[in-house]
């Protein structure tokens, strides 16, 4: 069987590679590299904690829901449709474009959150308005040790966070 040798200019690559490692690692990666032409940011916070007040609206987070959640971040465009998870939630999601709307854009969703008490989910349509947080779905389990929460918001921001 004949021996294959490598191509000469594969060699001198790989022999340089090992001279000079440097040479092999890009710049420092910044996550505004990764968004490219997506102009927004879907900011998804889920936490096994009270969102809202039983008589508030959806959008009226408590403060200490917005200290510990979580936040999964996920480039969007106005005209977009995707999918984010971590280990609890998933989601996937599409906006659409409002005729004579600015700020405001139309929101399908259907989502998941796997907690210790179990498994809350939801989905729907909605108008999500730029800014602003929306208290999505969640789930409260009662039992002889307490009330458990599980709630899971979104908003839409620029992707420098505003």
């Amino acid at each position: 069987m004949p021996r294959m040798t490598p191509h000469p200019i594969f060699q001198l690559i790989l022999s340089a590679s090992f001279v000079f490692p440097g040479l092999a690692l890009a710049g420092q990666a910044n996550p505004d590299d990764y968004i490219g032409s997506k102009q927004l940011v879907l900011e998804v916070r889920y936490c096994e904690c009270e969102a809202t007040k039983p008589d508030s609206r959806p959008s009226d987070l408590l403060p200490g829901f917005l200290e510990e959640s979580s936040i999964l971040r996920v480039a969007a465009a106005a005209e977009d449709k995707g999918f984010a998870s971590s280990h609890e939630v998933s989601i996937g999601f599409e906006f659409s474009r409002i005729k004579n709307s600015s700020g405001k854009l139309k929101f399908n969703y259907a989502g998941t959150y796997t907690t210790r008490s179990g498994d809350s989910s939801g989905q729907g349509q909605l108008l999500l308005e730029k800014g602003q947080w929306v208290n999505l779905f969640g789930s409260l389990h009662e039992s002889e040790a307490g009330s458990r929460h599980a709630n899971v918001a979104v908003r839409l921001v620029e992707p420098d966070g505003s």
